[in-house]
C-alpha cells in the first residue's frame, strides 16, 4: 500500500480546499499558550483540580508497568483519590487483571478502536499516550464518543521544545527519547489535530516535573538510561579511579540510617550502587556548569516546561464533514 493510502485512511478525510479553508479560519488563540506559563503544576494536582467530583475515564491508566502503581507519580491514583467514579481502561491484560484485583474499577481496551464503553464522562484523561500511538483517529473517535457534551478531555504529552531536551542533542550529537515513542507534537498542532475531531483546546496547563540535563548527560556507550525506569544500567567495566570513588562513595552513602530512598537506591542498583553514586557526583558539576552557562543561552518560559497538558472541550464548529 503506498504512504498516501496509508495516510489517507489514518485521516479518514481527503486533502481538499475545504479542509485547507478549515485550517486557515480555526486557529489555536495564542494567548491561552502563555496565560499559565508562570504559574506550573504537577500532573496530579492539575487531574484533581478537574476531575474533582466528577465520573472520569482514564484512557492509558497502566502507565507501562503494574509496579508504577506503588509510586506516588501513579496519576491514576490522584484520580480516583478526588473523583465521583474512576474507570481505567488499558490494553494491557495482565496489569488491568492485576490492578482489578487490587481493588481498581478498569477494563482493557485498545484506544485504536472503538472502545466497548455505552457510557459518557464528565472528563477524560490522556496522561502521556498520545505519543505512542501510530494513529490517532481511533483514540479522537472514541473522546469526541465517550465526552458528554458539556465535559473536558486533559491530554498531556511531552514539550518539544524543552530547554534540556535541545541541549542533550546539542552536546552530545544524539537524541534521548523513549522508544516506544512515535512523534512530537506541540499545544498549537495538538489543537490543530482534535479540531478536526470536534474538540478545541480551552487551556494549556504547564507541568513543572521535569528530568535535569545531569541526570541524562552521560548516557553513553559506557552506560545507558533506561528510560521506563530512569535506571542506570552499566556496560562497561570501571576503572580504576571509578572502583577507589565507587568505594568511598558508597560508603558514605551507607552510613545514615539505611530507611525510605536510600534502600530502594540500594535494592535497585545492588553492586552498581557505588558506579551510581559516582554519576550522581558528577552531575552535582554538570548542574553547577549548566547553571552558569544557561544564564548566556537565550530561552524562554515555554522552554522550561518537559511536559504540558491541554485542557480540551467539544466544538461544533470544529467538525469537518
Amino acid at each position: 500500500m503506498a504512504a498516501s493510502s496509508r495516510v489517507g485512511r489514518c485521516l479518514n478525510t481527503d486533502i481538499s480546499m475545504t479542509l485547507v479553508k478549515y485550517i486557515k479560519v480555526q486557529k489555536m488563540n495564542r494567548k491561552i499558550l502563555k496565560d499559565n506559563l508562570k504559574r506550573p503544576g504537577t500532573r496530579a494536582l492539575i487531574v484533581e483540580e478537574f476531575c474533582r467530583d466528577k465520573v472520569v475515564l482514564d484512557i492509558g491508566c497502566v502507565h507501562h508497568d503494574v509496579e508504577n502503581a506503588d509510586k506516588d507519580s501513579w496519576l491514576h491514583r490522584a484520580i480516583v483519590s478526588v473523583a465521583a467514579e474512576t474507570l481505567g481502561v488499558d490494553y494491557l491484560e495482565k496489569e488491568v487483571e492485576a490492578l482489578v484485583k487490587c481493588g481498581y474499577k478498569m477494563v482493557v481496551g485498545d484506544v485504536n478502536k472503538p472502545l466497548t464503553i455505552n457510557r459518557q464522562f464528565d472528563v477524560i484523561v490522556v496522561g502521556n499516550l498520545i505519543e505512542h500511538l501510530s494513529c490517532f483517529e481511533g483514540l479522537l473517535d472514541n473522546l469526541r464518543r465517550l465526552l458528554k457534551p458539556d465535559g473536558i478531555v486533559l491530554i498531556s504529552t511531552a514539550n518539544p521544545f524543552f530547554r534540556e531536551q535541545y541541549f542533550f542533542s546539542a552536546l552530545k550529537n544524539d537524541i534521548i527519547v523513549n522508544p516506544e515513542h512515535t512523534c512530537w507534537i506541540d499545544p498549537v498542532t495538538l489543537d490543530q489535530l482534535c479540531r478536526r475531531f470536534g474538540l478545541a483546546t480551552v487551556e494549556v496547563r504547564w507541568i513543572k516535573e521535569g528530568w535535569l540535563l545531569s541526570s541524562a548527560i552521560f548516557n553513553g556507550e559506557r552506560q545507558t538510561i533506561d528510560t521506563f525506569t530512569g535506571r542506570w544500567i552499566f556496560h562497561s567495566i570501571p576503572g580504576m579511579l571509578e572502583r577507589f570513588a565507587s568505594f568511598f562513595l558508597e560508603l558514605a552513602y551507607r552510613l545514615p540510617l539505611q530507611r525510605g530512598r536510600q534502600l530502594r537506591v540500594q535494592k535497585r542498583y545492588g553492586e552498581s550502587l557505588g558506579r551510581y553514586l559516582v554519576l550522581r557526583l558528577k552531575g552535582v558539576f554538570v548542574d553547577i556548569w549548566w547553571v552558569l552557562r544557561r544564564s548566556v543561552i537565550p530561552t524562554s518560559d515555554i522552554n522550561r516546561y518537559e511536559l504540558y497538558m491541554s485542557v480540551l472541550k467539544p466544538t461544533k464548529n470544529a467538525e469537518v464533514e
